[in-house]
């Protein structure tokens, strides 16, 4: 029989006796001059009086340091005494957050100063952990690399991680993977917005959110559709509950009754993975209406009618049957955001992690565009994403498809502007050419491996345990860097297991040993290096919203915790290229970033200039983001991209046409041409009326920029009145795809066979180096009645207490006192069939495993649907791998990880995983 999950209660006594040596926890609790409300009655934040901080020490100091925790980018004063990072206090003249901040950011003193943390280097051998030294440990990790890379081959290693890393050190290690001569290189948005990206860079031309934060409190209609922004990202609901109060509408459809959905006008509930359904229900009422922008569909997109005749087959009717949103509560929702615009779509990764994640996102676009929302202020696409610079790591592609700036992989001009940029930098010694970066990489089948998108996040546990006949590359592989990278965010979990337990080789670098360290069963190859926290660390994020962030370090690194970048450039000049890492300061990397990275117009953001806008912050106006007067005068905060030069103020709305471009304007991407099914095929597509007089601008197809060191291009087009990307259209129809406009598919694992009939997924398809089974699984799903052996449908989200994989959150005192233990949520009903209590114990079982969590009795969901967060790991199907973690650094807060059971569905682009439906079972323990 499982081991139960050991109570933590007693170990918080300790913890808390800990804590209060060194944190002043009665500061947190008021940070920044607020209070959080459990209730979530009123606001989320009220004012009470602030409390200034005594100058107790003479050497007391206060840093402005920006939130490592979600994406909105809040900022926050450290308070340094004696070389300890003892509170916080408010940094009240920051323009997204005005100091407040919810309960993780108010975490971040207890983060920094956790006993729990990873605090040397270590190494397991013979089923110990034994410290070792920084030498010895880099030393160790280097010759294993290069063994394995020399006996297998570049493919043979998998990089992943870095996603609370600055923009610098992602380049880095981006760069440290092409440098070794693998694609095999990927991290954390793969498995959060991923889809995202696809989404909107082939609806736009650029994979972001079209606003930022502090531009929201221009809607007049908040469209929340898969985010529960209440929990994920509070400081921003907070933007809108003040909207809310200045008379914008909220509203939510959402499977569960979120706390997002408490706050709202119209809450209305879907069956999770019906969204396109959903989306598509919204326009065809909108069109039957007449409540369509038909002005800017004419002139600023493209296929709007292959998009009306799809939508004639979803009426409200058929809607119902495939959502369960009852008809008139569809009509309702599509009156109120059509009457109330400029409004938007607020969405996280309740879009974006289905099978049909890519689609579900061009659904929103479209929605966007149908309504002439796109490119006005407060409206549009609002993908809010999860960890703080998980923007800027996207930006600069960690990823096994793209290099920094989305320049695609398997294009050798990519590769050749890329050899150019390292050695044209000034940044580094580094010389290298085209021919030189290609021969770090193997062959394969005659071809080189450099042009060849590498393995997923999401799957790369394939490339160990398949047989090499069945990938796309030489071997399997053989070692493994988790780079700040949660494990337990990844599905098939018992596969990843089984993957970490045959590798050579897997080194952990985190500031905690986190759960991967204890999930494998093995006596021995594991190295653990101590990263820094982002308190501990100097560089730049990019919030949600586009926005780059200066973060200056609070304190140095604590124990023998390293920065990323230290580390890098000790590994890089063991494995022979530290010539392209001899950087004098991070700032260096910046500007090496200003030199390559030019698609999405990272020239203006110097350090320079994020650093004055940190020391002026008080001339910004929270109300635009824009400074009036003083040094910065002109600019929006953060420099949002794309900031085409030293000049440019930053891009706040992206393809808002109404402001020059040298104001801040932009348009849709000009990349694409008509296909050839249409009359004008091959002709360029571009926006069919001039841009408004005041701009300057004219129809403009895209500029050469993208391999211009000189910036001469950019300034061209900017004196022309036109962004260099050019004036295009967004593309509703996109030809290449599969479906080339959006169309409800059943997910992989659907509760009714006849709607999988009637809607089946895609037709199987080998990307990213392993075949990839929709068709296969789900069909295996139907013949297998697993419908009726698990017949409640599984989502999984957020907390707001806890963080990403959980590793920094669950072992901060006070966060895991408020939320200490794993559970589901279970309808009343659902809990009285099954005879369980509130916080009783049960299992949650799917066709891939079981979890033993505490029952949740809520309301919250239906009687058909479960709910875990995702956050949790340390506990594997009721065994408690506590005893497994380094002594002194087990997490404490430990719980089964829903990812043991979610689906095995992946989306068709860009194979994110379906974490928001598979089918479960539930009884009590």
């Amino acid at each position: 029989m499982a081991a139960k999950t050991k109570s933590i209660l007693s170990e918080l006594k300790i913890s808390r006796r800990t804590f209060a040596k060194l944190t002043a926890l009665g500061a947190a609790a008021t940070l920044g001059g607020y209070a959080t409300s459990k209730k979530f009655t009123g606001k989320l934040f009220e004012k009470v009086a602030a409390q200034p901080t005594p100058e107790l020490y003479s050497s007391t100091k206060r840093v402005k340091s920006i939130c490592s925790f979600c994406s909105v980018g809040c900022g926050y004063i450290g308070v340094v005494e004696d070389g300890v990072f003892t509170k916080m206090d408010a940094w009240e003249t920051h323009p997204i957050n005005l100091g407040g901040m919810c309960s993780k950011g108010a975490s971040m003193a207890n983060v920094t100063n956790s006993p729990r943390r990873l605090k040397y280097p270590m190494e397991k051998v013979g089923g110990k952990w034994k410290r070792i030294s920084w030498e010895e440990a880099l030393d160790k990790v280097s010759n294993q690399l290069s063994s394995i890379r020399n006996s297998y081959g570049p493919d043979s290693v998998f990089f992943c991680g870095l996603v609370h890393g600055s923009n610098e050190e992602a380049y880095m290690l981006r760069k440290f993977a092409m440098l070794f001569g693998t694609n095999n290189v990927d991290h954390q948005a793969r498995i959060c917005h991923s889809t995202t990206v696809a989404g909107l860079l082939s609806t736009f031309g650029h994979g972001a959110m079209t606003s930022t934060v502090i531009a929201l409190q221009h809607a007049k209609c908040h469209f929340f559709f898969g985010s529960n922004a209440a929990e994920a990202h509070p400081v921003m609901m907070q933007k809108i509950l003040d909207a809310k109060d200045r008379g914008a509408k909220i509203v939510v459809a959402d499977p569960r009754l979120t706390r997002t959905a408490a706050k709202a006008d119209l809450f209305v509930r879907f069956r999770p993975g019906s969204d396109i359904a959903f989306i598509y229900g919204l326009i065809n009422i909108i069109l039957e209406n007449g409540w369509q922008d038909q002005e800017f569909i004419d002139n600023r997109t493209y296929g709007f009618e292959y998009v009306k005749e799809a939508v004639k087959d979803y009426t409200p009717e058929v809607v119902e049957r495939i959502t369960g949103t009852p008809a008139g509560q569809l009509r309702e929702v599509a009156r109120m955001i059509s009457e109330n615009r400029p409004s938007n779509v607020i969405w996280s990764m309740g879009v974006t992690q289905h099978s049909v994640g890519s689609q579900i996102v061009r659904a929103c676009a479209i929605l966007s565009c149908i309504l002439g929302n796109q490119g006005q202020w407060g409206g549009g696409c609002i993908p809010a994403r999860g960890h703080d610079n998980v923007q800027g790591v996207t930006d600069m592609c960690v990823l096994s498809h793209f290099l920094p700036g989305y320049y695609g992989v398997t294009a050798e001009s990519s590769w050749k502007w890329y050899a150019q940029c390292f050695s044209d930098t000034p940044s580094t010694s580094g010389k290298i050419t085209f021919d030189e970066l290609k021969a770090r990489f193997d062959t394969y089948n005659g071809e080189s491996m450099m042009t060849k998108i590498g393995f997923a996040v999401s799957r790369w546990y394939e490339g160990v345990l398949k047989p090499e006949a069945e990938i796309d590359q030489p071997r399997n592989i053989k070692a493994a860097v988790f780079w700040g990278e949660a494990t337990s965010s990844v599905t098939e979990m018992k596969k990843e297991k089984d993957a970490m337990e045959k590798l050579d080789l897997i080194v952990i670098v985190d500031p905690f040993p986190t759960s991967a360290s204890a999930m494998p069963n093995r006596s021995d190859g594991i190295i653990l290096l101590p990263a820094a926290t982002r308190q501990e660390g100097t560089g730049s994020v990019t919030t949600t919203g586009r926005e780059w962030q200066w973060r200056d370090a609070v304190i140095s690194p604590m124990y023998e915790s390293r920065s990323d970048m230290w580390i890098m450039q000790q590994l890089a000049d063991r494995l022979g290229f530290g010539e392209h890492y001899d950087y004098k300061s991070i700032e260096d990397v910046t500007r090496e970033i200003n030199l390559a990275c030019r698609p999405i117009g990272l020239q203006g953001q110097t350090p320079e200039r994020m650093k004055l806008q940190k020391e002026y912050d008080y001339t910004f106006d929270p109300w635009d983001g824009r400074a009036k007067g003083g040094p910065c005068d002109g600019q929006y905060w953060g420099l949002p991209w794309p900031c085409w030069t030293t000049d440019h103020p930053g891009t706040p709305v992206l393809y808002c046409d109404k402001a020059p471009v040298t104001e801040g304007g932009h348009d849709f991407r000009a990349r694409w041409t008509y296909p050839a099914d249409e009359p004008n095929a091959g002709e360029n597509i571009v926006r069919g009326n001039l841009p408004p007089a005041s701009t300057g601008g004219s129809i403009h197809w895209t500029y050469a920029y993208g391999t211009d060191a000189t910036g001469e291009v950019n300034r061209q087009a900017l004196a022309e009145g036109n962004p260099p990307t050019g004036r295009g259209r967004a593309m509703l129809r996109v030809a290449g795809w599969t479906d080339q406009v959006p169309r409800h598919r059943e997910p992989i694992e659907s509760p009714d066979p006849a709607l999988v009939a009637m809607y089946p997924t895609y037709e199987d398809k080998k990307m990213y180096r392993v075949l990839t089974e929709f068709k296969t699984e789900q069909q295996r799903s139907v013949a297998e009645k697993r419908h009726e052996k698990y017949p409640f449908v599984l989502t999984t989200g957020r907390q707001v207490e806890h963080h990403g994989g959980g590793a920094q959150t669950r072992n901060a005192d006070y966060l895991a006192e408020i939320q200490p233990e794993m559970y589901v949520e279970i309808n009343p009903t659902v809990a009285n069939y099954i005879g369980a209590k509130h916080w009783d114990y049960v299992w949650v079982e799917s066709a891939r495993g079981r979890c033993r969590v505490r029952a949740n009795v809520t309301k919250r969901v239906d009687e058909r649907t479960l709910f875990m967060p995702y956050h949790w790991a340390g506990v594997f199907e009721g065994v408690d791998y506590g005893d497994r973690y380094p002594e002194g650094t087990e997490e404490l807060a430990r719980g089964d990880s829903c990812n043991i059971i979610t689906s095995p569905g992946y989306d068709e682009q860009t194979q994110m995983q379906e974490t928001k439906v598979a089918l479960c079972n539930v009884y009590k323990a």
